[in-house]
């Protein structure tokens, strides 16, 4: 068998970190397979030094923030962030309005003005995961489940913020009275939908404005994919008119296309129990001056961080061992996933649901 030099791998070789970490990430998937004998037993080789696996953890690192911003984040439409420096709540300030200004006459000073703090409190929180992955997991060559962690971390930490976001529109009874206030019982049809807009467009906001109507988001699960698609894409809507017992039918041009966009939701959808077929929501765009939902970042903490856990202890004779050799307790080597993010309701006078029920 050809003898294996590591000194001649990639993650040896190349001058730069981030070059070594991608050449450790190139050299684990040529061996995690088994298809060539030699790259195996290269990989194997390559897990007994002490920077292998750093340099391999670094780049599941990298895996798992990569599958973090392709697992599609259903809510990303309705949130508006901003970002704290501690996990302190705080008061929300308005920076979506602002004073009209006012006339400055010849030789006067402007007039001053701030933003304005609301009542509205809004905060961060932490969320984790840590895997166990055995040591005979890996002295069994099975790295193609070794390869799989990284995805599950990242996929974990966009799950979260769909769940939270569900949590907050949604309770045991359908949409949530809490954020929406009154929840409505009329199907979704082209008339329900223009009269929840004509409502939303009659109120006022904490500003004293009429609230915007021009960046609403319709929230929907999938069982109303068609019932939506034919609503708001519709080249034409058919509109009826009754006047005492006769109701007369009109086809016009479809009002909502452009209007209204639609956010289909299977997170929603599974927390809207006996409303999950007919449930349908309005909510405030990210672009919106009235912003629904507030998501809050911790200023300087990634969407998702990845930690190794250093517990493996040391040999006998005093040398260091290496992470990939197992915690002194159990030989497992524990990984953990940390997301920080947290999401509030914003300015919901701005909202509408309906069960769908009646």
């Amino acid at each position: 068998m050809e003898t294996i030099d590591l000194m001649k791998e990639g993650f040896r070789r190349a001058p730069q970190r981030d070059e070594k970490v991608f050449e450790a990430a190139q050299l684990f998937a040529r061996g995690r397979t088994g298809a060539s004998p030699l790259a195996q037993a290269v990989l194997v080789e390559a897990f007994s030094t002490s920077d292998f696996p750093i340099l391999l953890g670094d780049a599941f690192e990298k895996q798992a923030l990569k599958a973090y911003k392709d697992t599609p984040l259903e809510f990303e439409s309705i949130l508006t962030d901003t970002t704290v420096e501690s996990f302190r709540r705080k008061k929300l300030v308005d920076l979506w309005g602002a004073d009209a200004f006012e006339r400055v006459n010849e030789g006067e000073e402007y007039k001053g003005s701030t933003f304005h703090e609301t009542e509205i409190e809004h905060g961060t929180g932490k969320y984790g995961k840590s895997y166990g992955l055995t040591w005979e997991l890996r002295l069994d060559r099975r790295f193609s489940d070794l390869a799989d962690f990284p995805k599950a971390l990242g996929n974990g930490a966009r799950k979260t913020q769909n769940n939270v976001v569900a949590d907050l529109l949604t309770d045991d009874t359908g949409w949530a009275p809490g954020f929406f206030g009154t929840v409505g019982t009329e199907k979704l049809t082209s008339e329900s939908l223009d009269a929840a807009i004509k409502a939303l467009a009659l109120r006022e906001n904490h500003r004293g404005e009429l609230v915007d109507t021009s960046a609403l988001v319709l929230v929907h699960g999938p069982a109303l994919r068609t019932e939506v698609a034919r609503i708001l894409t519709a080249a034409k809507v058919v509109t009826k008119v009754t006047n005492g017992s006769k109701v007369t039918e009109t086809e016009v041009d479809n009002p909502y296309r452009g209007i209204v966009t639609p956010l289909e939701s299977r997170t929603i959808g599974a927390r809207l129990g006996a409303a999950r077929a007919d449930g349908w929501a309005l909510v405030q765009a990210k672009t919106s001056d009235l912003p629904s939902i507030i998501r809050t970042k911790l200023a300087g903490h990634p969407d998702v961080d990845i930690r190794v856990k250093r517990d493996q202890g040391q040999s006998i004779g005093g040398g260091e061992i290496s992470i990939e050799d197992g915690s002194f307790n159990d030989d497992t080597i524990w990984y953990r996933g940390r997301s920080v993010v947290g999401v509030d309701a914003g300015f919901t006078t701005g909202v509408y649901a309906s069960n769908g029920t009646a």
